[in-house]
């Protein structure tokens, strides 16, 4: 078991921290969907849920909630070890970042992409099954809480008090939406490049 990162007293995700085998993904129906789209993810409902996370241990990246915990999280990538396998996509076929849904049935499906997105395994498995977002106006799957639904919304970062954030430098091309905790104790919107989410050598942070 990996040590654990605390920030902001989120806990790190680390179930799926066994090695797994290397398959390479190829790209298939349903990517082509995504070249339409300049960038997915960033849950709104989420960013108010975890207030005041963040995820810097690469080997933990993504900020999500876990249902049955009852807190946020750091995960690992689920398709780093998808059922034992570790899925990775090449930089250069056109479709270098690493994407997962859920089907109606709530397995996991991974997938390569042109474009990057910030996914969420509590939106996409826990309270979205089965659905995604194919507009390139609406491309982000959120959850209302007051309808009880999903639905597709621009992404936030898009317009954030008439400014429209973009990740133009390659080291950080993942567009991200979170929420900050201001001294009075506000939500604090903000917008961030993260890196591309590829699982770390085993040789990082010292450990052999």
């Amino acid at each position: 078991r990996p040590s654990l990162l605390f920030d902001f007293s989120l806990h790190l995700d680390a179930r799926f921290a066994m090695a797994p085998r290397v398959a390479r993904l190829r790209m298939v129906a349903g990517v082509a969907v995504a070249q339409l789209v300049g960038v997915r993810g960033s849950s709104m409902h989420l960013a108010e849920k975890c207030r005041g996370g963040t995820c810097t241990d690469p080997k933990f990246p993504i900020l999500d909630y876990d249902l049955e915990r009852d807190e946020c999280v750091c995960r690992a990538h689920p398709c780093w070890t998808s059922t034992g396998v570790e899925h990775k996509c090449a930089d250069d076929n056109g479709f270098p970042y690493l994407h997962f849904t859920y089907g109606a049935d709530r397995s996991l499906k991974c997938s390569c992409s042109s474009v990057p997105s910030y996914d969420s395994q509590h939106i996409g498995r826990d309270l979205c099954a089965g659905e995604f977002c194919d507009s390139p106006d609406f491309p982000v799957l959120d959850w209302d809480p007051k309808e009880q639904k999903c639905f597709c919304r621009p992404h936030p970062c898009w317009d954030q008090q008439g400014t429209r954030h973009a990740c133009n430098d390659p080291r950080f091309p993942i567009l991200h939406f979170r929420m900050d905790i201001g001294e009075d104790g506000a939500s604090q919107p903000k917008c961030e490049c993260v890196s591309k989410f590829a699982k770390p050598s085993a040789g990082l942070r010292g450990s052999s």
